[in-house]
């Protein structure tokens, strides 16, 4: 299978409504993240949909696109994601979200996107603001020290 197929793959199986979707979409995961190719990381974000049936299944997504700091420089990885997030909205803002959180979380994941967000174009830099904001304004007391220092 070539890129394009894999990603498509992804992309018809990730209501994950069954068996047969649910092996489908893993298989895919598996073989995009072996290529160990930057690029995919757009590929693995076009998988997700928050109108998902099996979360758990959907959280392979994440720990894949999360992995690639094993391979690469997270500013890279990073930079990729940023560039990838208009491929999850509208139809993934949940998991966007998700991962975005992650990344508040997670001290020097955080530190190194909010250097790579501000060197962003400005329709990612729009993008990621709103994501972060939501995320702020649903959980004020956990996010908003996060959120602030990093829209300042």
């Amino acid at each position: 299978m070539n890129y394009e197929e894999l990603t498509q793959t992804l992309i018809d199986n990730r209501l994950l409504r069954n068996e047969e979707e649910i092996t489908a979409f893993e298989q895919a995961i598996s073989i995009i993240f072996d290529l160990k190719e930057l690029n995919l990381i757009r590929s693995l974000c076009l998988g997700f949909h928050d109108a998902t049936e099996n979360d758990e299944v959907m959280f392979g997504l994440i720990q894949a696109i999360e992995s690639y700091d094993d391979f690469f420089d997270s500013e890279q990885s990073l930079k990729e994601l940023a560039e990838s997030l208009p491929y999850m909205l509208p139809h993934a803002k949940e998991w966007a979200k998700t991962l975005h959180k992650r990344i508040l979380n997670h001290e020097p994941s955080f530190k190194e996107y909010k250097k790579v967000i501000s060197t962003a174009d400005d329709s990612i830099k729009e993008m990621v603001l709103q994501v972060v904001n939501e995320i702020k304004e649903r959980n004020p007391r956990r996010f908003e020290p996060s959120v602030n220092y990093f829209i300042s």
